[in-house]
């Protein structure tokens, strides 16, 4: 059996050892006394240093994924409370996975805007040719170039989403559940006020989402650079 199948068959497969910490309280004291040791020792990017528990969950998956702890860390990331890698480390796994007859491969058409990239591969199993293609109007359309590499670096960048949605569709064995940093990494935009009747579309809105979340209780609405009376003196009794 080659290296890669053999990796490919260690990625599917759950062996009794590697799940022994959800009983054996010895197993897991030692992969957290490591977690804590890779913390500290100042060669873990910033958002798992000083974070055992962090680096924790990294090497656990780690360790179902047949990689060495150190590539995980390097690769992973945490966004929106979920676990991301990078595409590069997705292709990797891939194309050494034993699940495919040879490496993924590009096709690119057009440019500018009329720009596509089409990712294919061939299932070894069945050789069956696997393919799935990106364009620059659907990243457009679906807000991803709000990254500004889609413009330096288009067709890197089609080449990554293209790969990554094939080893969704085909491979999702290959990725063990991790995201992919580049698909959800985007930008949110800029929310642009604009004047409507001396104020702004979102303070209205904020205006309407207070008023309907407490309907009984009118917010005072101020406006910015408005000058407010001076208020009244209270009536003092003099007896």
């Amino acid at each position: 059996m080659t290296e890669s199948a053999s990796l490919a068959i260690t990625s599917q497969q759950q062996s009794p050892a590697a799940l022994a910490f959800l009983h054996d309280g010895a197993a897991l004291d030692h992969r957290y006394r490591l977690a804590k040791a890779f913390s500290m020792s100042g060669m873990v990017p910033p958002h798992f240093a000083g974070k055992p528990e962090a680096c924790l969950v990294a090497m656990l998956y780690a360790e179902q994924l047949g990689e060495h702890p150190m590539l995980l860390f390097q690769e992973m990331s945490v966004i929106n409370g979920r676990p991301n890698t990078s595409a590069r480390f997705a292709i990797s796994r891939a194309n050494k996975s034993g699940l495919l007859q040879g490496p993924i491969t590009w096709v690119s058409k057009g440019q500018g805007d009329a720009l596509e990239v089409t990712a294919s591969a061939a299932l070894r199993d069945t050789g069956e040719v696997i393919s799935t293609t990106v364009t620059m109007r659907e990243a457009a359309a679906d807000g991803w170039t709000r990254n500004s590499k889609y413009k330096s670096i288009p067709e890197q960048m089609l080449r990554w989403r293209a790969a990554t949605r094939l080893i969704n569709l085909y491979l999702p064995e290959v990725l063990f559940g991790l995201g992919v940093r580049e698909e959800v990494e985007v930008r949110p935009a800029q929310v642009q006020e604009v004047s409507a009747g001396g104020g702004t579309v979102v303070a209205d809105l904020n205006r309407q989402i207070a008023a309907a979340a407490a309907p009984e209780v009118q917010p005072e609405i101020v406006e910015v650079g408005a000058v407010q009376p001076e208020p009244e003196p209270a009536a003092v009794d003099p007896f």
